[in-house]
C-alpha cells in the first residue's frame, strides 16, 4: 500500500498508475472480440498463476536486487517511465513505481487463461454482478487486482532486453512462481470471488482461517487477517532450482534483505523495500 501523507487506496493506486501503467501491457496482448455465443467464461480454464504487478520505491535499485537474485539479463518497457521485468523461468516479476511510495507492494497477480474472451467475460462478470475491471485487472473484495490473460502469456511487445545492471551469475535458478498468499480482511465473502472463477477451494487451519486453490501447478492461498488490518498480497513462493540456503542466506544479507527462515526446504525474506517471499527447492 502507498502509505503516503494522503494515502491512496489499493483501488485508488490502480485506478490512478496500475491500470493505465499497464495498459499497453496488457492491451498489446489482449484480443477483444464481440462474444459470439453464450459460452460461459467461468470457471476459468487457466494453466496457473503466471506473474506479479509489483510497485517499489526506486526500480533501478529493485532491478539490481532482483537481477541479482534470479536473473541478470532483466527486459524493460521499450519507453519511459522504467519498469523492469524479471524471469522467474516461467513468469516473471514486474517493478514498477507510483509517486513516492515509500514501501514496496504487490500490486496485482495474474492467471493465463485457455480460450480466454475479453469481451465475453465483461459481459458474463456484469450480469453477475462482478466488477469488470479494467485492462484485464479485476479488483478483488479488498481491492487486490486479480488480471487475466489469454495463453500464452510472457512479456508484451512493448518489453525489450535491457542492458545488464549487475555482473556475474544469479544466485537462484528460478523455475516458476508457485503460489501467491492473500491476506484478506473478509475471508468468506474473498471466497465466493474467487470461487467463480477458480473452483472449490480446500480449507485449513484449527478454525478454518485458511483456504486454498490449486491452479494446475500453482496455488493461491487465503488468510483472515486479524482485526484492523488491511487486506494485502501479503507474500509468494517461487520454485527453484536447488540451492544452499547458507550461501543464499549470507548473500541475501549483504544485499540488505531480512532472512526470517532457512532450511532444507527452502528460505523466507523481506526483500529491502519489504515484499516477502518465500524460495522453495523442486
Amino acid at each position: 500500500m502507498n502509505r503516503t501523507s494522503a494515502p491512496l487506496s489499493r483501488r485508488d493506486v490502480l485506478e490512478a498508475m496500475g491500470w493505465a501503467t499497464l495498459a499497453p501491457l496488457v492491451m498489446g496482448r489482449a484480443h477483444a472480440q464481440a462474444p459470439a455465443t453464450a459460452i460461459s467464461q467461468l470457471p476459468l480454464k487457466t494453466t496457473g498463476l503466471e506473474h506479479m504487478g509489483t510497485i517499489v520505491p526506486d526500480v533501478e535499485a529493485a532491478g539490481k536486487f532482483y537481477a541479482r537474485l534470479f536473473n541478470p539479463n532483466l527486459s524493460k518497457e521499450k519507453d519511459p517511465p522504467l519498469r523492469y521485468y524479471v524471469t522467474l523461468g516461467v513468469g516473471y516479476l514486474a517493478l514498477g513505481t507510483h509517486g513516492n511510495a515509500p514501501k514496496g507492494y504487490f500490486d496485482h497477480f495474474c492467471a493465463l487463461v485457455e480460450d480466454y474472451d475479453p469481451a465475453a467475460m465483461a459481459e458474463q462478470l456484469k450480469a453477475e454482478g462482478l466488477p469488470a475491471g479494467k485492462y484485464g485487472i479485476i479488483p478483488d473484495p479488498d481491492g487486490c487486482g486479480f488480471q487475466l490473460l489469454g495463453v500464452p502469456g510472457g512479456l508484451a511487445k512493448t518489453v525489450v532486453p535491457a542492458e545488464r545492471i549487475v555482473p556475474g551469475e544469479s544466485l537462484v535458478q528460478p523455475v516458476h512462481l508457485d503460489h501467491v498468499v492473500l491476506r484478506t480482511t473478509d475471508l468468506e465473502k474473498s471466497l465466493q470471488f474467487y470461487r467463480r472463477f477458480l473452483g472449490q477451494e480446500t480449507r485449513s487451519g484449527s478454525h478454518h482461517e485458511q483456504a486454498s486453490f490449486q491452479i494446475a501447478a500453482t496455488r493461491l492461498d487465503l488468510e483472515q487477517a486479524g482485526s484492523g488490518e488491511m487486506g494485502r498480497i501479503d507474500r509468494i513462493g517461487i520454485k527453484v532450482q536447488p540451492f544452499d540456503p547458507k550461501i543464499v542466506a549470507r548473500e541475501l544479507k549483504t544485499m540488505g534483505a531480512t532472512v526470517t527462515s532457512q532450511s532444507h526446504r527452502g528460505l523466507q525474506f523481506t526483500d529491502p523495500v519489504g515484499l516477502a517471499m518465500e524460495l522453495q527447492p523442486v
